[in-house]
């Protein structure tokens, strides 16, 4: 009797250590990595240390997240709607006279819950580093949403080797345990920000408690970057081009079990350029661009192998379960299509050329050719629900997980939480505590989906919006890719989304049309006008901040623009007279 009082007292005393079953959850989340950007995904790139999890777990086929990084790193910590916690669009996306809104707040509400939240009162410790995007104001920063130890950037991205922004006019604010800092001369984000995880989960004076890291790389937002030694051995391979890369990684996905043998792909869009067509020194830049990114992927690999060798040393490996996915698909945008990029790039410190693309001081991005490749079989990229846009790559691995699986049943961001909850023997959640589900039965081999064929959801961003239910999934893409029209795709059959069946399955269409605009009212959406894209807001917030905030800087860009227009004049000038 006296030793089960004593046991009883000590769970009273502390109930944080009683659950020596609670596992470590390690959730690694990469920045606009393609659906088969990863060797488990049938990527060229090496990722052994990625393929190593997938091969000791399950791989995920059929995951979906947002098109957009806030919204999705909302649901990935939240496990509700990005709508539910306060992050409905990027916030650079948002019209300005939406952010009193509850759902446009831009930044986590205070009414959800974070992981990091739910966990620290059952005994875990948390910690966090890299890209946060959800706001940097007071009281919203991760260390003020639970976690103890952080070192973050409150950004949409970030140089990878200094502490700089990489738009024009913007800053970069980096943060450790909530106060600014600097970043160290060495740095480098991906070999950093593991750096700092090791030392917070090394530095714990409790040896007893379970940790949740949530390691959060820039890799491969824009610029892409990677230290010589990984981009040099992907010079040669993308000399062909995208035409080729998209075609093998699709047969790669096939070959892997991802997607069905003989689902269609979906034509490269007609006005993306012909590789063919281009000159040799433009070919040179994309293909040396691409190995960039490759290298860039190589180097975040290689650095999550660090952290793997720390837990093995320090006996926490084999305790651990791994999450590995992305925010969205591949980036398709070309900053140098923006008049502001071309005109602050000469002045930026940053470089273009060839021989040093990448290194330190060096500006890189793939374009939207590449990225569809990346996204392969998907259609388009980020910003676009389409499944190139938001089909992404979910590896899981670890103590009550089935090994060498594909699991090819519906899955979205907002069942990470549920999951790692349920993993962490946090209590039962209430059916209106959270949107997402738990994967366990799906990651024990009890049943392949935990969504029947009547459950319904729904997704909407910056006016791109879907909604799935069973194999089917209709959407809606805004300009510049799309033409706001819903459509409807069968993904069991055809991933790459190649034939609209909205005509030929009226009854269907409507009912999900249907279930999409009850989605929207129970998520306080609202729809943006016919006119909103949100290349344009974006540009539009920017000259509203720069008028509040700095209105030298658009003096200063005014003069340099009539300094333009006045070369060009001169020039029209002089060659009218050369014609007379």
């Amino acid at each position: 009797m006296l030793l089960r009082a004593l046991f009883i007292l000590g769970l009273l005393i502390l109930p944080s250590r009683a659950l020596a079953t609670q596992p470590n959850v390690v959730l690694i989340l990469a920045d606009d990595i393609g659906f088969s950007d990863f060797g488990a995904y049938g990527s060229e790139v090496s990722t052994p240390n990625i393929d190593a999890l997938a091969d000791r777990g399950v791989i995920f086929s059929n995951a979906h997240t947002s098109p957009m990084c806030a919204s999705s790193r909302a649901m990935l910590m939240t496990g509700e709607s990005s709508h539910r916690a306060g992050v409905g669009n990027l916030p650079e996306f948002t019209p300005p006279d939406w952010t009193d809104h509850p759902s446009y707040l831009g930044h986590l509400a205070p009414d959800v819950t974070t992981i990091a939240e739910r966990l620290k009162p059952i005994g875990y410790d948390t910690y966090m580093t890299g890209k946060w995007h959800l706001g940097h104001a007071p009281g919203t920063l991760p260390s003020d949403r639970g976690f103890d130890r952080t070192f973050i950037l409150d950004a949409t991205g970030a140089d990878n080797w200094e502490h700089r922004s990489y738009l024009p006019f913007q800053e970069a604010p980096w943060f450790e345990d909530g106060e600014p800092t600097q970043l160290p001369d060495d740095f480098y984000s991906s070999e950093h920000l593991v750096d700092k995880m090791i030392e917070y989960v090394g530095e714990r004076d409790d040896t007893m408690a379970p940790f949740f890291a949530y390691l959060a790389f820039q890799a491969v937002h824009i610029p892409v970057q990677a230290p010589r030694e990984f981009t040099q051995k992907y010079l040669e391979t993308y000399k062909g081009g995208w035409h080729e890369l998209r075609e093998r990684r699709r047969a790669a996905t096939v070959e892997k079990g991802l997607i069905p043998a003989g689902a269609p792909i979906r034509p490269i869009p007609e006005k993306f350029r012909k590789w063919d067509e281009l000159s040799p020194d433009e070919r040179a830049m994309l293909s040396r661009s691409m190995a960039v990114y490759a290298g860039m992927i190589e180097a975040m690999d290689f650095n999550i192998g660090r952290l793997i060798e720390h837990l093995k040393r320090i006996g926490q490996y084999e305790n651990t379960v791994f999450i590995v996915t992305s925010d969205n698909g591949a980036e398709g945008s070309d900053p140098m299509a923006l008049a502001t990029m071309r005109l602050w790039m000469p002045t930026s410190g940053y470089s273009r050329d060839l021989e040093t693309l990448g290194e330190r001081g060096s500006y890189s991005y793939i374009g939207p050719e590449f990225a569809n490749a990346a996204s392969s079989p998907g259609a388009w990229f980020k910003f676009n629900s389409t499944e190139g846009g938001i089909r992404v790559p979910l590896v899981m691995a670890g103590p009550g997980v089935n090994e060498r699986r594909v699991e090819q049943g519906m899955t979205y961001v907002t069942d990470i939480a549920a999951t790692i909850y349920d993993f962490a023997n946090s209590a039962p959640l209430a059916p209106d505590e959270m949107a997402g589900r738990s994967l366990r039965p799906v990651l024990e081999g009890e049943t392949r989906s935990v969504y029947g064929e009547s459950d319904v959801i729904g997704q909407e961003a910056a006016g791109h919006a879907a909604l799935f239910q069973g194999d089917y999934k209709i959407t809606r893409v805004n300009p510049p890719q799309g033409d706001r029209q819903w459509r409807l795709y069968d993904l069991a059959r055809d991933p790459g989304e190649t034939r609209d069946l909205a005509a030929e399955q009226p009854e269907r269409f409507q009912t999900m049309i249907a279930a999409y605009k009850a989605w929207v009212e129970a998520n306080h959406v609202i729809e943006v006008p016919d006119d909103y894209t949100h290349v344009n807001q974006m540009v539009s917030n920017f000259f509203a901040y720069q008028r509040r905030e700095h209105p030298w800087i658009l003096a200063a860009l005014g003069v340099s623009a009539l300094g333009i227009l006045g070369g060009v004049l001169a020039g029209l000038r002089s060659l009218a007279r050369r014609m007379t």
